[in-house]
Parts: structure tokens; C-alpha cells; sequence
């Protein structure tokens, strides 16, 4: 029997009587009488109506995969267990195996533009001397359009509120990106329907590693989806989804201590007044506070010190307008009537110093 017809009949029971009227019916419009001839368009409207009948309880029996959105509840995601394994991981530093040699083929920069910085943490390199940095470059327009793409290496903040956790001591890598539609259930990751195919999937496959989550969404204008790019072997790893002002920037080259002129190495060169400003932000964000506190003019607390990860972020919204030969204003703008703008100000000390004041 045609499938079809058989799952039409462990549905509805036995048609056959019903078949045959509907035979009989259409064997009677077909005899070929002076009063049937002319309204021949129910045996057509008959047909139809078998079909549509046929078709729908077909539908109804057997909804379409593709669309996840249809099949109604399922059983929810537990991240609790997942989420202190991970957290234990990195706690014991087994989290990640980064591989720094990896990062010799990125070009070592004599200078850094204006949206780039320097990677706290220090390393060697295979045959070659020196102290090395990741260069790490922030996005323009930010909030405006997607910035990022699958495949880069990016430095995030650590963030343990969210779905699964982030680590700022990690290097992820982008999965997904914004439109994108991702389903990761049971360690099984697709995007936009398909499989994850990719050198970074293969290293998964290869260490043992597993992803832990469960999603089925629509990634946001402002979200993206990360994995650790250095797993260490047979290791339970997050695949989050995460806001863009988390993400810290994506890795592009490489800073040697003693080639490259960075204001992160020291307060040795004639900075400008938002070089100043920005070197606060770095050093508030990724180091000890000694520099920041040079940096400062008053004792009065930095405002917004909830948000300095995203002022740091933000570089390219900056606007800066000399008030004096010694006072600078720092003004955000982010040209959408919804965002504040965020003002500071900037005063030059006797050595030359601009620093942060109110």
C-alpha cells in the first residue's frame, strides 16, 4: 500500500466506504448525458477537494522539522550543571590550551591606530625573542551594524550572568552573528539549519570536547555566538550567545615590547588628551589602578563607572573639542535620539599630563 494512503487510514480508520461514494459520484459526472455536459467543473472541484482534504491531514499529521518554531514545548535546558563544571574548569586554569605560537603568522606592528590596544597578558614565540602582545582592535559603529564575523578570534570580558559564562583569560572565536539562526541541542550545533563545518569543529571533534548549552534563536541585531577557541582536550566547553558589548575586540596582530610604540607600555611619549582618556579606561579596566590614578585630577569617583567596558568599547564615538590650551571636553555622541550622551573633561598638568577631572 502507498504510504501516503496508509497513514491516511491509520488516521481516519477504514475509507473505503467513503472512497467509493466519492467514485460512484465521479463516475456519474463523467456519463457522458445532455443535462451533465455542462456542469463538468465539479468533477474538477471534486478533485480538488480530495486533494486539499488529503493534503492537510497530512500536514497536520506530520509537521515540517525545518521550522522548530512549530513543534510547541519541549524540555527546557538546565544550564546549572553545565555551568559549574565550566566554572570549576576554569577555576582550576583547565579550562583552555592556548597556543600562542598559533598567533606568529599575524604581523607584528611598529604602531597601533587609534581603535587598537594591547593585549594585557605577555608571551614568547617559537625562535624568536622578545615579549609579545596580541593586538586587539575595537569596531566602529558598534551598535549599527554587525561588526564581527564567523571565524574571527576575539577577547571578551568575563561575564558569568549570562546563559553559560565568558572569561576574559580566554580567546573565543565567532560562531554566529547577528540574523544568524542557532540551535545547539544535546552537543549538536547547526546554524541557519546546517551543520557547523569549520577547522575550529574539526579541533572540537579531534579533543573530545563537548558544547554544552541549549538554544533554538534568532540571534539579535547586537548578539553573537562564541565558543572557546583554544578548548583544552576532553573538556566540557560553553557555546554562549553574546551581546557585542561584551566582546572587547578581535585580534589581528601582534605587539612586541620593544619595537612597538604603544601608549599601553608606559606614560614615556606626548600623548593627546583622548590617548590620556583612553589609557585611563584601559588601565581601570585591564590593570592595577596605578596609571589610571596618575591620570587623575581630582578625588572625586569616576562617573559611570558601571560602564566603563562599553566607554572603552565606544572609541569611535568619541568627540573631542579643546575648551582652552588646557582643557578638553570628551563628548560621546551616538546620533539616536533613544542614548544619552556622556561628557568628560580633560586638564593638562604642569609636566605636560592630561588628565581626567570634573
Amino acid at each position: 500500500m502507498d504510504p501516503f494512503k496508509k497513514q491516511l487510514d491509520e488516521m481516519m480508520g477504514d475509507t473505503r466506504l467513503q472512497e467509493s461514494r466519492i467514485k460512484q459520484r465521479v463516475k456519474s459526472e463523467l456519463t457522458p448525458t445532455p443535462r451533465k455536459q455542462k456542469r463538468s467543473w465539479h468533477v474538477q472541484l471534486v478533485t480538488a477537494a480530495v486533494a486539499a482534504v488529503a493534503v492537510f491531514l497530512f500536514m497536520t499529521a506530520v509537521p515540517f522539522t525545518q521550522n522548530s518554531g512549530n513543534e510547541g514545548r519541549g524540555a527546557p535546558y538546565d544550564p546549572l550543571d553545565d555551568l559549574a563544571e565550566i566554572a570549576t574548569l576554569q577555576k582550576k586554569k583547565q579550562l583552555s590550551t592556548i597556543d600562542y605560537d598559533s598567533f606568529a603568522q599575524l604581523p607584528v606592528l611598529e604602531q597601533l591606530s587609534d581603535l587598537q590596544y594591547v593585549d594585557k597578558e605577555t608571551f614568547t614565540l617559537a625562535g624568536k625573542k622578545g615579549l609579545y602582545h596580541t593586538v586587539i582592535e575595537r569596531q566602529e559603529n558598534l551598535f549599527d551594524e554587525a561588526v564581527y564575523e564567523a571565524g574571527d578570534v576575539v577577547r571578551t570580558m568575563t561575564n558569568t550572568s549570562s546563559h553559560l559564562p565568558i572569561y576574559e583569560n580566554a580567546y573565543y572565536e565567532v560562531v554566529a552573528v547577528p540574523g544568524d539562526r542557532v540551535v545547539l541541542q544535546d552537543g549538536k550545533l547547526t546554524v541557519n539549519g546546517k551543520p557547523v563545518r569549520s577547522e575550529l569543529k574539526e579541533l572540537y571533534e579531534e579533543n573530545g570536547n563537548t558544547i554544552a548549552g541549549g538554544y533554538d534563536q534568532l540571534l539579535n541585531a547586537r548578539e553573537y555566538f562564541l565558543v572557546n577557541h583554544f578548548p583544552a582536550e576532553n573538556t566540557m566547553q560553553a557555546g554562549t550567545i553574546t551581546a557585542v558589548h561584551k566582546i572587547y575586540g578581535e585580534v589581528v596582530a601582534l605587539a612586541e615590547q620593544s619595537t612597538t610604540a604603544s601608549i599601553y607600555f608606559g606614560l614615556e611619549n606626548d600623548y593627546s588628551p583622548e590617548q590620556y582618556f583612553d589609557l585611563y579606561l584601559y588601565d581601570q579596566i585591564f590593570g592595577d589602578g596605578s596609571i589610571s590614578e596618575r591620570l587623575t585630577a581630582s578625588d572625586i569617583p569616576f562617573p559611570h563607572s558601571n560602564r566603563l567596558g562599553e566607554l572603552f568599547l565606544e572609541a569611535s564615538y568619541r568627540n573631542v573639542t579643546y575648551l582652552s590650551e588646557s582643557e578638553v571636553e570628551i563628548r560621546y555622541q551616538y546620533d539616536r535620539e533613544s542614548v544619552g550622551e556622556y561628557v568628560f573633561k580633560m586638564y593638562k598638568d604642569p609636566t605636560g599630563i592630561w588628565q581626567w577631572g570634573m
